[in-house]
């Protein structure tokens, strides 16, 4: 599948053949019709593939991120879907060319930010309601709308800064910016030792 990605990127999905793809990951035609039945097939796996590269992108940022510095994992979170969408040098990534190709980019889209959303709700607002307050509605719906915003805002002025981006953010969600100290929970690293039992008396 990862051959067929590369292929789709640099030659185009029209130009690929199911042979030039079991050419490119060195394996026989055989064995790739044995996972795959069709292009179709390969198709909708590189597809999947994009939609899992998204979240996964969501997720790494979320396992990451600092407890209580909002601000500062604000800008990161803005830095990590510049990159999940344009590369270093400003174009986009390859995957737009290959949806643009099938006439998907839309409903890739519309799936990628339902994927997004559905993460960052159940991972980032759960513990942001649990210590600070929610001061919007129809949360889904509005990560939604800023998903969406934030994509075409980085299209249509490609030079609008992190922290502009990040400053936007914060104002449609109406979030809390104050910088809290995380919880004394086993687990974290800050968190406080326990007490060691005495062993005065011991046996």
């Amino acid at each position: 599948m990862l051959a067929a990605r590369e292929l789709y990127e640099t030659e185009g999905v029209a130009a690929t053949s199911m042979a030039a793809i079991a050419r490119k990951a060195g394996v026989a035609r055989s064995l790739l019709y044995y996972y795959f039945p069709d292009k179709q097939a390969v198709t909708d796996a590189v597809i999947e593939d994009y939609l899992e590269d998204l979240v996964e992108s969501v997720s790494t940022w979320n396992e990451l991120r600092a407890f209580g510095e909002t601000p500062s994992e604000l800008k990161n979170c803005v830095s990590m879907l510049r990159r999940a969408l344009y590369t270093a040098s400003g174009d986009p990534r390859p995957m737009f060319s290959v949806l643009e190709e099938l006439g998907l980019r839309d409903r890739f889209a519309t799936q990628a930010v339902r994927e997004v959303v559905a993460c960052i709700q159940n991972y980032i607002v759960s513990e942001y309601m649990a210590y600070r307050t929610i001061e919007i509605q129809l949360i889904p719906e509005t990560f939604g709308l800023l998903i969406f915003g934030l994509a075409g805002m980085m299209k249509a002025k490609p030079d609008i800064t992190d922290d502009e981006l990040a400053t936007l953010i914060a104002q449609t969600l109406r979030l809390d910016m104050t910088v809290i100290d995380p919880p004394p929970w086993p687990e974290h690293p800050d968190a406080p030792s326990r007490p060691t039992p005495s062993s005065d008396g011991a046996a």
